[in-house]
């Protein structure tokens, strides 16, 4: 097999404006792996100001909370693999948007990682941290988490996901090879390349969480914002989370030791090999 990519990207990073640009080639034979840049062809690039406007956006939105880490991503890449000997050249390009974010308010830290230039949860967000109060509490009985936060465990749920909900790969656009992302509930049948400098490895892609239950009560708590990245210990997810619930908003920890109902309306976050976040509830 072998892989050629052809790509740019703008990065903003805290004040910092850099610009990327790479052509390389990546060569698959049985156990053999290797790389190396190659001026293959013409390398896509396009206008920076949609990373400097959504900064400033992501800047004027957090009103008075503090921006520990502003990173804004956008990037496009033309990609060719030939797949096994005798196939035709699979070619397809990518076009990214990202948003790495972490806001601060006293002892409290809020991350955001999404894929797109929406603000809709960075505004939320920074208004619940706003108003929190410098102290953890118990976490509600009874709590919805957003999608951004739903997102960010489903990768983690794999082989621990309780039985009243279903983890699905979604189908739709290429893998890493250029081979079609089909459904799938198990054996993860396409493969994940990050770059074309390390060889592409197989996991589930656009991963969603099914349950047949999806009517969300909206007058329980939700947590809105992870404090740290999820973690599994014996068997059970943890999330440290920034919950909005009402007139109150602290930080808690959360166990996932059920999932009552999940929405069917769906928004992708770039964790793993992408995830679908949906409202749940807990």
């Amino acid at each position: 097999m072998i892989y050629r990519k052809r790509g740019s990207v703008v990065r903003w990073e805290n004040g910092t404006l850099v610009r990327v640009a790479e052509s390389g080639v990546a060569i698959e034979k049985e156990e053999l792996f290797e790389c190396h840049p190659e001026a293959s062809g013409d390398v896509p690039r396009f206008d920076e100001s949609r990373v400097i406007a959504t900064a400033e956006a992501v800047r004027a939105a957090v009103g008075n909370v503090a921006i520990e880490r502003l990173i804004v991503i956008e990037g496009i890449a033309d990609h060719e693999c030939d797949g096994d000997e005798g196939c035709l050249i699979r070619s397809w390009t990518e076009h990214t948007q990202r948003i790495h974010l972490s806001l601060t308010r006293a002892r409290t830290r809020a991350i955001l990682d999404l894929g797109s230039f929406a603000m809709n949860d960075v505004v939320r967000v920074a208004n619940v941290l706003a108003r929190a109060e410098d102290v953890e509490r118990k976490a509600p009985a009874r709590l919805r988490l957003a999608p951004n936060v739903t997102a960010a465990l489903l990768p983690s749920l794999i082989g621990i996901a309780p039985p009243n909900v279903r983890l699905l790969q979604t189908a739709g656009g290429v893998d890493g090879c250029g081979e079609p992302i089909v459904e799938a509930s198990e054996d993860w049948p396409n493969r994940y390349r990050p770059s074309y400098r390390v060889r592409p490895v197989r996991m589930p892609l656009q991963l969603r969480l099914e349950c047949d239950v999806t009517e969300i009560d909206a007058g329980r708590p939700v947590a809105v914002a992870l404090l740290a990245p999820v973690s599994v210990v014996n068997r059970e997810l943890v999330l440290q989370v920034l919950i909005d619930d009402r007139d109150r908003a602290f930080r808690s920890t959360v166990r996932v030791a059920r999932i009552d109902a999940v929405s069917d309306e769906r928004t992708w976050y770039p964790y793993g090999g992408g995830s679908f976040g949906a409202e749940m509830m807990l």
